[in-house]
């Protein structure tokens, strides 16, 4: 067999998406026998609004041995425990989706099946109350996990709020000195194979002709590579994700930052408020149907908890996926590939976990169909299921009277989203699979949140006396409580660790 690797990859945009496809990239072939070249236009601007992260960055950012102090420094960073759902429910209600677990399994039996029993009973809090995370970030406080912990009870991971501005040069400052080649033009013309359809080379605006045996398309809403010239096609979901538009707005910090992300239900919407180490960010996600721009504006500008840093940012998208991430030799990322509304943060994820699967099937030089068709499929089975997770957060709201929301509630949902939450009724069990990112403790928290409540739950817990049940969920509470008190605020712990 002769050597077939691929040796040149060409990148088209720059952002978040395409400095880090062109880290990841340059760290998986630091031999340096295939060439990687970034393309990007200071001409077109950045969409950079989406600032707040899963834990899954921090594998990211171990790939790429990047010191996690040394990055939250860079990028003006604070820490995230999870989202807090402000009005989701109902107007006066809160909850927090937390990337953590709740209480502590009992006789190998999870938690939730004695919460699920006591709280029907009205002898248990609120889920929220059995988790430390979830504590911890009403109560604006923070600490790391403690390494090797194996007390379920006690153990939470985290994510980050960021620049995203500042974070796509840092990658770009990493990626180049992993031996990248940025260049700064705009594409005139796309060059094909009059046969394959294959992408050639990009014709540039400084005169020069850029070759590439694989391309990686990350232009954008303006999909030049995989749309415009490919004509790929793209999947709409709106019928179940009504919002079309967002308007962002930055401002000056004026309160502690939060540990958590808040998402505050609007009218015809959600506004997410971000904190960072230098300002806040902000943004309206709204349905164009139930609100004007101008009006989108002035509401978020009401909210701003200190003076408005720029002027606001209009954003027009329509939720839905590229029908392939992947077509002849070029893939897609970022906004190119699709769009999910930034509810639960999952745009950098799905850049992640896209360029993963990529590099876990990375072509040579001879077309596998069998790679391709691998890849696009799992891709379009991991979004439909975060679709359905997005899906849930509007369908099961319970603001009555309020006509976005109304017709939310009462709209017709996926088979596949309405079989999850039959199943969960009849099992006290979220029904997740390897290709869920969003696991049982996080559907547990949508459930407990929205109040759906089991019709079952596991009937050794009937094995327990009701009362040693109540006193040991009343202990989980207590011990929680007061290890929250003992816990440094948010800002003490970037300012002793991070700030210095």
């Amino acid at each position: 067999m002769t050597d077939s690797r691929i040796r040149s990859i060409v990148i088209l945009g720059g952002g978040t998406a395409g400095w880090m496809a062109a880290a990841a990239l340059a760290n998986r072939f630091k031999q340096g026998t295939t060439k990687i070249t970034l393309v990007e236009s200071a001409d077109i601007g950045i969409i950079g609004v989406g600032e707040a992260t899963v834990p899954y960055i921090k594998e990211f950012l171990q790939d790429l041995n990047i010191n996690e102090v040394d990055f939250m420094r860079a990028t003006k960073a604070t820490y995230k425990l999870g989202i807090d759902f402000d009005g989701w429910s109902k107007p006066t209600e809160k909850f927090i989706h937390p990337f953590a677990g709740y209480g502590a399994r009992i006789a190998r039996i999870p938690f939730h099946h004695y919460w699920a029993k006591m709280r029907a009973q009205h002898k248990a809090q609120g889920l929220d109350a059995y988790c430390l995370a979830v504590q911890m970030a009403r109560h604006n406080k923070f600490a790391l996990p403690k390494a090797n912990n194996d007390i379920e009870l006690s153990s939470f991971n985290y994510a980050f709020h960021f620049d995203a501005g500042l974070f796509a040069n840092y990658l770009s400052g990493i990626a180049q000195k992993l031996g990248v080649k940025r260049i700064q033009a705009n594409v005139q013309q796309v060059n094909q194979c009059p046969d394959s359809g294959f992408i050639q080379s990009l014709g540039l605006d400084t005169g020069e002709k850029i070759e590439g045996e694989f391309f990686l398309d990350c232009s954008g809403f303006n999909g030049l590579l995989i749309e415009k010239t490919l004509h790929t096609g793209y999947e709409t979901w709106n019928q179940w994700l009504r919002c079309d538009r967002a308007v962002a707005m930055p401002c000056a910090s004026t309160l502690a930052p939060a540990s958590a992300t808040r998402s505050l239900a609007m009218d015809a919407g959600w506004q997410w408020r971000i904190p960072l180490q230098h300002r806040v960010g902000n943004g309206y996600v709204y349905c164009s149907d139930f609100i004007s721009d101008e009006a989108a504006a002035e509401k978020l500008r009401e909210n701003l908890e200190g003076e408005a840093l720029a002027d606001p940012k209009f954003i027009r998208f329509t939720t839905g996926m590229r029908k392939k991430a992947w077509n002849k030799n070029v893939f897609c990322l970022g906004l190119a590939s699709g769009f999910m509304e930034p509810l639960e943060s999952t745009s950098i994820y799905l850049i992640q976990s896209s360029l993963t699967l990529l590099l876990n099937h990375f072509p040579n030089n001879q077309y596998n169909q069998t790679l391709v068709d691998t890849v696009n499929n799992n891709l379009r089975i991991r979004q439909e299921k975060l679709r359905d997770f997005l899906i849930l957060h509007y369908y099961a709201n319970q603001r009555q009277g309020q006509t976005f929301w109304d017709e939310c509630r009462t709209m017709s949902i996926p088979d596949t989203l309405a079989a999850r939450i039959e199943h969960f009724k009849q099992t006290c069990q979220p029904q997740v699979d390897e290709l869920d990112f969003f696991g049982t403790n996080s559907w547990l928290a949508m459930f407990s949140g929205f109040n759906i409540q089991p019709n079952y739950y596991h009937p050794v817990v009937d094995d327990f006396d009701a009362q040693l049940v109540e006193k040991e969920l009343n202990d989980i509470a207590a011990s929680i409580t007061n290890t929250v008190k003992g816990a440094p605020t948010h800002l003490e712990f970037i300012q002793r660790n991070i700030i210095g």
